[in-house]
């Protein structure tokens, strides 16, 4: 569990700007609780993984309350892919049971006092907690809803232009560093419900009380439940044009000359432009030889990058991926890796200087919630690189004698192909482990992080091997390394990012749980007091000594002289 202090918004900031009697007016006694809940799925029930609470009161965004929660469940590969929390991350977390009483703390409103329930798609995360309270056999606390997915954005008059909480941060200026992490969520939809609610307040009035009775919406308790399989559904992409869609009804022969290459280039050229999720199967389905296919793909993707199509070149490099492997290669032992190293040193320049997908301009792995290929494609050229591990694992990175910390991997490093190097250093990691070497792959993660890699998963797992001890310092070594790495993230989409926060979090809960539990006690802001530890409410006081005493043993005879019997009366009673 971690606390985090939330500081008001500054009088410069954009809250400030409007109106403040009337924003007291319209909070009054009201008070809301942002919440957010990443699950996993199991048999169509969803479980909660991580609960975060975010207090809003007279128009500013209080405290935060966060913790990681063991539902005694393996964790699903596609729940992991979005919040990046694995069996690992959550191994020694509390169960929902043991945090029970603090969240029905923070769901439970003063004497006199509104309480709001508030989050993005608010059904979702109060059906999981209400049913977390179910299995445990209680009943979540009966509060009002309100929903900043499209309630709240329509009673202020904001029109996001999608109904997820990117679209609503974008839309009011608020700035999210790692989505889909229960804390960052639940602080960036509390700054996004405190905005809506403010400018509201300009506009009507009543209060916040009258317009909680004029909706009559529903309540914790009376929310339509909702079945975990309507999660596992992808968004819909945009609409593709007829004659583009009809164009996909014609493949690409074999013996294709100049001029149907030409003709499909054009097409792959109009897939890129219009984002089309269909140019993967285009590509796979195509009969000419996997390097004209690739030449091919280079114009186009060398046409997105002279325009800075972003996303046109994430669809391209995302169907151009799979045929990397494929390269023709160069005369020599390893032609297939001079090959690929040649190309990554080529595009990869190039498409680093592109960046990431924004939120509206997307290619179709973003819009399907996956990892964007601009940061996945040098995991598939290094293990096509780097060939069998089996043989070229020792020689790639050496980890013992006095060669340790050199091999391949340095010289992919010194050449910039830092990602590629990373990417083939995980494939020798996994062989190691797979091998039964699990120390050989601990000191590989050791060794690379100390020649300045910087991957996700590198960091995790380092940062997972410094924790292993559970002694303090090595915790906070090990948070230190986490933290370093996630410094360098510069919006990649990678999936070892979202890893390694679950392992920050982890860690900051571990270290958190070391110096102070929760009292059962809340503050005006319903967050959990946490129970001073070593100072007694009533002290005891210790008499000093005024006089030197002479103690007989336990085993003589003698007895204490007169003038000592006070004093020893003293010590007998604990003074």
């Amino acid at each position: 569990m971690s606390f985090t202090d939330l500081h008001p918004l500054a009088p410069e900031d954009r809250s400030a700007r409007i109106d403040a009697a009337a924003v007291a007016r319209f909070w009054g006694q009201a008070r809301i609780v942002v919440v957010d809940v990443e699950t996993i799925t199991n048999d169509n029930d969803l479980h909660a993984v991580s609960v975060a609470t975010v207090i809003g009161r007279a128009g500013l965004v209080r405290n935060a309350w966060q913790t990681l929660l063991n539902p005694g469940l393996p964790i699903d590969e596609g729940s992991a892919r979005v919040h990046g929390l694995t069996d690992e991350h959550l191994a020694g977390e509390p169960s929902f049971a043991d945090v029970a009483h603090i969240i029905r703390g923070a769901l439970t409103p003063a004497e006199d006092e509104l309480l709001i329930f508030v989050a993005h798609n608010a059904a979702f995360d109060a059906n999981v907690l209400r049913a977390e309270f179910d299995r445990i056999g209680e009943t979540i606390p009966e509060l009002p809803i309100l929903d900043t997915c499209r309630q709240l954005p329509s009673l202020a008059r904001v029109t996001p232009p999608e109904d997820n909480l990117r679209s609503l941060c974008d839309a009011l200026d608020i700035t999210q560093a790692r989505p889909h992490d229960a804390l960052d969520d639940a602080i960036v939809c509390a700054q996004a419900a405190v905005e809506l609610l403010n400018r509201i307040a300009v506009t009507r009035d009543d209060t916040l009380a009258d317009l909680i009775e004029q909706l009559a919406g529903p309540t914790t308790l009376t929310v339509r439940d909702l079945d975990a399989r309507i999660f596992r559904r992808r968004p819909q992409a945009p609409s593709l044009p007829d004659e583009h869609q009809q164009g996909h009804m014609t493949l690409l022969g074999t013996r294709a000359g100049s001029k149907m290459l030409a003709a499909w280039r054009e097409q792959v050229a109009d897939c890129a432009r219009l984002r089309c999720r269909h140019l993967d199967d285009r590509v796979a389905n195509a009969g000419p030889a996997p390097a004209k296919l690739i030449a091919e793909l280079e114009g186009v993707l060398d046409d997105c990058c002279n325009s800075g199509d972003t996303a046109g070149a994430a669809t391209v490099i995302g169907a151009l991926t799979p045929l990397l492997p494929q390269l023709p290669p160069r005369p020599g032992r390893l032609g297939q890796r001079r090959a690929l190293i040649a190309w990554a040193s080529s595009w990869a320049p190039r498409l680093d200087a592109l960046g990431r997908c924004g939120p509206r301009h997307r290619c179709p792995a973003c819009r399907r919630g996956e990892p964007c290929p601009l940061d996945t494609w040098p995991s598939a050229a290094a293990r096509a690189a780097l060939g069998d591990p089996a043989q070229f694992a020792s020689g790639f990175f050496k980890t013992t004698g006095r060669q340790a910390g050199t091999g391949v991997y340095t010289q992919w490093c010194s050449a910039g192909l830092t990602r590629l190097a990373d990417e083939a250093l995980l494939v020798c990691a996994t062989h190691w482990r797979r091998s039964g070497q699990t120390a050989r792959a601990d000191q590989l993660f050791q060794l690379a992080w100390a020649a300045g890699s910087r991957h996700p998963d590198v960091a995790d797992a380092y940062a997972g091997r410094l924790a292993a001890t559970g002694r303090e310092e090595d915790l906070r070594a090990a948070l230190a390394v986490a933290k370093l790495a996630r410094r360098q993230r510069a919006g990649s989409t990678h999936e070892g990012w979202r890893r390694l926060q679950a392992r920050s979090h982890q860690l900051a809960g571990q270290l958190r749980r070391r110096q102070q539990r929760p009292s059962g006690l809340f503050d005006a802001d319903g967050n959990p007091i946490p129970l001073r530890r070593h100072h007694p409410e009533t002290p005891r006081r210790v008499r000093p000594m005024r006089f030197s005493r002479t103690w007989a043993p336990k085993d003589s005879t003698a007895t204490v002289p007169e003038q000592s019997a006070p004093y020893a009366q003293n010590a007998s009673e604990g003074g």
